[in-house]
């Protein structure tokens, strides 16, 4: 019984830390490890998701502008087949 309600509590720490902009794998640990303080802890921690929408479109922006290079590079990626000219 216990085992089970130490389960639970490690899920719902997960959700709501990911709900809040947490790493869900990682709170999900921590509510294995805390159980029930685990949920509370997660309820009190800051919200890392950012209010302002404004702010998070440009970190979005910013995000896929470093990601370009990378994309750019795999058209000059070299193969490790053979080709049968």
């Amino acid at each position: 019984m216990i085992v089970e309600i130490w389960i639970l509590c490690s899920i719902v720490t997960a959700v709501v830390a990911a709900l809040r902009g947490g790493h869900s794998l990682r709170w999900l640990l921590i509510g294995c490890v805390l159980g029930p303080v685990g949920i509370i802890v997660a309820l009190l921690m800051p919200s890392l998701k950012s209010e302002n929408r404004a702010a998070a479109a440009e970190q979005n922006g910013n995000a896929e502008n470093s990601a370009r290079p990378l994309l750019e590079d795999e058209a000059h990626t070299v193969s490790a087949k053979q080709d049968d000219d």
